[in-house]
């Protein structure tokens, strides 16, 4: 059967899927089980890992003085089982809404085997357009004798139901900053094993530093500088041997980043080495052939993947579009007790790319509501050119994942700085201490 567009893998291309059918275009959507529709996000990311950090939080907040019974406790079992139910509920909702557009479903493994040429278990599929969303992998080194059980990725970590006493995690991203401050948070004070010097290396100085703190705070020991020998199984535990010493734990989190799925390509006409090769339109060396999301390794977030796949659709209906500015898109670390978000181009990126800037830093400790939340070593920095038009900003601040948003749309929109002077924000929120540090970027 000939296809408008087949879209492989079912993660957010499913929302890509139902906006064109709607349309009117005739849709496939191909995905190895139904029951994973929606993808690395919804089942092995972003919605339970902070449907766990929510309660977290809420733990971090029990143990303030002002409470009488500091001995609150959590329920992993019962919060998995509630995070399960979540996790179906939507999956239910995602298959109603592409069945509802009248988007064509196979359950399988789905290959570009020749240009407009798909095979899914023994059976091809032509399309005029083909969009991959494969997504991407937990990626393990070599030297880590990975087992699933005692040495484990964020695949594994997400469905525990019971948390051993000494905890190690190896990275210094996202993933490994969520889970330490989630264990943190149960009382496990957790090990992080970095490889550089710091966490966060590309954002400013300042909030690097006070994120340590604020990790450290709940309990959380950071090593920087560690080069990882070996890790493996003992009868007690684990073992990671590093440049500086052996270290014994119960359990290791693996939290080295993601490698893109490529295994979707077996065209020689479209490029894919790490990632799958694309253009700024997310468009393969094959014409009329896109990868989106993880699998081009562009950016791994969900609504990057998201606004990819929306881009795509539009652009194969005829609209006329600009690219995506990918740094437009904003990035955050749902890190525990104070969240951290990104949007744009930060210090060190503007020193490299040689840009004249100016830059405002308003520390939290600047408003009252600060004390209120425990977040008096917060800060939000902003950064602008010369002209007044704002390139970034970084938060570090109670809400950050969803203020971040307000520095997203005047970036988009090429706002300046008098932008974010002339609205009247909320008091008391942490939101306003955007004008505050906006007033001081003359």
């Amino acid at each position: 059967m000939q296809y408008d567009i087949i879209f492989i893998g079912g993660g957010l291309n499913y929302a890509g899927a139902v906006i064109a059918q709607k349309a009117g275009l005739k849709c496939l959507l191909i995905e190895k089980s139904l029951d994973h529709l929606g993808g690395t996000c919804l089942h092995e990311g972003c919605i339970p890992s902070k449907h766990l950090l929510y309660h977290g939080s809420l733990l971090i907040s029990s143990s303030r003085p002002v409470f009488h019974n500091r001995q609150i406790s959590l329920d992993l079992n019962l919060l998995q089982k509630e995070k399960e139910k979540i996790l179906k509920q939507t999956t239910s909702v995602i298959l109603k809404q592409l069945e509802k557009a009248g988007v064509h479903l196979a359950q399988g493994q789905g290959f570009v085997t020749a240009p407009n040429t798909v095979e899914c278990d023994g059976k091809h599929f032509t399309g005029k357009n083909i969009v991959l969303g494969t997504g991407s992998s937990p990626y393990i080194p070599p030297e880590i004798a990975f087992d699933g059980k005692r040495i484990i990725t964020s695949n594994e970590a997400l469905n525990l139901r019971k948390l051993p006493e000494r905890i190690a995690i190896i990275g210094g991203g996202p993933v490994a900053l969520e889970f330490a401050s989630f264990f943190a948070a149960c009382g496990r004070a957790p090990h992080i094993f970095i490889r550089r010097k710091q966490i966060l290396p590309k954002s400013h100085p300042l909030i690097r530093e006070r994120l340590a703190k604020l990790l450290s705070s709940i309990g959380i020991t950071l090593h920087p500088s560690v080069k990882i020998a070996s890790a493996s199984k003992t009868e007690e535990g684990v073992r990671v041997q590093t440049n500086k010493g052996g270290f014994d734990f119960d359990l290791l989190l693996v939290a080295t980043g993601r490698r893109p799925n490529t295994d979707a390509v077996v065209c020689n006409d479209i490029k894919a080495g790490k990632a799958i090769d694309t253009n700024e339109h997310f468009e393969t060396a094959l014409p009329c052939h896109f990868a989106i999301g993880d699998c081009n390794g562009k950016l791994k977030l969900a609504h990057a993947a998201r606004a990819q796949v929306l881009y795509v659709v539009k652009r194969i209906l005829g609209h006329r579009l600009e690219a995506l500015r990918l740094e437009n898109i904003p990035r955050f670390i749902e890190s525990l007790p104070v969240p951290y978000a990104k949007v744009g181009l930060s210090r060190r990126e503007l020193e490299e790319s040689g840009v004249d800037f100016r830059e405002s830093i308003f520390k939290l400790s600047g408003i009252t509501i600060s004390s209120t939340y425990g977040a008096t070593d917060g800060a939000i920095i902003l950064y602008a050119d010369r002209k007044g038009y704002l390139l970034g900003g970084e938060l570090l601040c109670p809400h950050a994942p969803d203020i971040i948003g307000t520095i997203a749309q005047c970036l988009e929109a090429g706002l300046k700085v008098t932008a974010l002077k002339r609205v009247v924000f909320p008091h008391p929120t942490v939101s306003e201490a955007l004008w505050r540090c906006a007033m001081h970027l003359d």
